[in-house]
């Protein structure tokens, strides 16, 4: 049993430092275009924005605790699916890490002049930190399936079932907490700065 453990901690280590990188580049470069994107074409920008308040707006008719709980369910099903539909040879993965970094890097790119670069870290930062870093991790081993299936893993029953198994793993007891700490440090963002 110790013996398994320690196969799936290195086998997790493996995957975070060939992937985790790899991730966060990708987020941050989509990131840079959604923000280029927002100073190039404004009024395209700003009416996309108004889409997706119009689409969150109910949100803030949630107290607090539902409203940390709907945050908390969206990301964690978001992040699971990206999770696990990189089986399909990291295609899903690859298509929701960038439209996540690009659509984050638009707002924070609209919202600048209002909020300036103190308000913006203020508001990403803090649930920032638990939100993206579950979210690389998700996407690193969504990638690492992906290529899996890509180099035939997926037809070694044993195989795939032992890396389905450690994503799983990572998934319960390393992303749900730091999604659930996202989720109410963001509450508290919204209602109370």
């Amino acid at each position: 049993m110790q013996e398994k453990m320690q196969e799936k901690k290195n086998m997790f280590w493996s995957v975070m430092r060939k992937y985790f990188p790899l991730s966060v580049f990708l987020f941050f470069l989509s990131f840079l275009f959604g923000v280029l994107f927002a100073a190039h074409y404004p009024s395209l920008a700003q009416e996309s924005f108004r889409e997706l308040q119009e689409a969150f707006s109910p949100l803030f008719d949630l107290s607090p605790v539902s409203m940390a709980l709907f945050i908390f369910f969206n990301n964690s099903i978001k992040v699971f699916v990206f999770i696990f539909l990189g089986i399909l040879f990291a295609a899903p993965t690859l298509f929701f890490l960038v439209l996540n970094g690009w659509v984050l890097g638009y707002v924070a790119g609209l919202t600048y002049p209002q909020l300036g670069l103190q308000g913006l870290f203020y508001s990403l930062f803090f649930h920032g930190i638990f939100e993206l870093t579950a979210l690389f991790i998700g996407a690193s081993l969504g990638l690492w399936l992906g290529v899996s299936a890509l180099k035939g893993a997926v037809k070694n029953k044993e195989k795939i079932k032992e890396k389905l198994s450690l994503a799983l793993d990572v998934f319960v007891y390393l992303v749900v907490p730091l999604l659930a700490v996202a989720a109410i440090i963001e509450t508290y963002i919204i209602f109370f700065l």
